[in-house]
């Protein structure tokens, strides 16, 4: 069986829809738990619509707590061999969950996953599924532990992917024990702590998850640097979390952390934001700067890392040279 689980607020106008795409996939031992997190809109009604209708339905009312105390209350009442996470304005393709299924069960996988693609909202009722291009299943990649980490610690938009949660199934004894923390970009947080035990998951390169762009979701510049901010302190966080003794890993992170404060000081140069990004920036930077005397680190490989975070342009300049110098 597999726990689908869906955070729920604030979503009247599309849960409907959400919920009718899981309930109508293929693959049939479904248990969807509805968490509905203090809602004040339709939501409880609309849930508690769906679990007198359907016996595969489950639905959990909560004061508001955010959504990753939801999530938790979620996995505490999964029963699935199997987890899945949806968010409550999206939408899955009909063949999603079984593909996920089929595939995670082709070796001995941890996770399996496919693309999500962002869908503009075009009003109540949309049905992205019809407009969506024939699936391909041809074609699947094999992540190790390793290349899922530099995958995570990737901010470019090639790994956006690998940095959320509900384009993924999860073996139950894989993720039930981490419970999400109430932290800024909490899926990165959560998958940074769920991969160190990763052995291997597979991808199908396949578009099958349907992320809504609302319009009401536009981000201001006050929006954008408080994004900006919390990617910081998420791959800050991530740092603190990876276990000492794994170099290679604590390097991926201070890189992909160097790079985020990086692109808040650029975004807000020459605006009356840039003293709180630079100072931010400062803070971060004396409290990782240690780092550096590692002493698993060539002197070359501390130099690189201290030009990285004052300007990764010229870093990735020197390595690719460097490659190109060795062979």
């Amino acid at each position: 069986m597999i726990s689908v689980i869906v955070p729920i607020y604030r979503v009247e106008n599309y849960l409907a829809a959400c919920v009718e795409s899981i309930l109508n996939s293929t693959y049939k031992d479904l248990e969807v738990i509805l968490i509905d997190d203090g809602s004040p809109d339709g939501c409880p009604a609309i849930c508690d619509k769906y679990a007198a209708r359907d016996s595969r339905v489950q639905v959990i009312h909560q004061p508001n707590q955010g959504v990753s105390a939801a999530r938790n209350a979620g996995l505490m009442a999964a029963k699935g061999e199997y987890i899945a996470f949806a968010d409550a304005d999206d939408m899955i393709h009909p063949l999603m969950l079984e593909t996920l299924l089929r595939f995670i069960n082709r070796g001995d996988y941890d996770f399996s996953m496919v693309y999500g693609v962002m869908v503009q909202d075009k009003g109540i009722g949309y049905n992205y599924v019809d407009d969506a291009a024939p699936i391909s299943l041809s074609s699947s990649l094999i992540i190790y532990r390793d290349e899922y980490i530099q995958r995570l610690a990737d901010v470019s938009l090639d790994s956006y992917q690998y940095h959320v949660i509900w384009n993924k199934l999860y073996k139950r004894d894989f993720v039930v024990e981490h419970k999400f923390k109430k932290v800024p970009f909490e899926d990165v947080e959560w998958l940074n702590r769920v991969s160190y035990k990763l052995t291997k998951g597979i991808l199908v390169e396949a578009e099958m998850y349907y992320y809504i762009q609302r319009t009401e979701s536009t981000m201001h510049a006050t929006n954008m640097l408080t994004m900006k901010i919390n990617r910081i302190n998420s791959y800050y966080k991530c740092l603190n979390e990876t276990p000492v003794e794994d170099s290679n890993s604590r390097d991926t992170m201070l890189k992909a952390l160097y790079t985020a404060i990086f692109e808040a000081r650029c975004f807000v140069r020459g605006t009356e934001f840039a003293q709180q990004a630079e100072t931010r920036a400062s803070q971060i930077y004396q409290e990782t700067k240690h780092e550096l005397l590692n002493g698993s680190l060539t002197r070359v490989r501390k130099l690189l890392i201290l030009i990285y975070y004052h300007c990764p342009c010229i870093y990735n300049t020197l390595t690719k040279l460097c490659h190109w110098v060795l062979g």
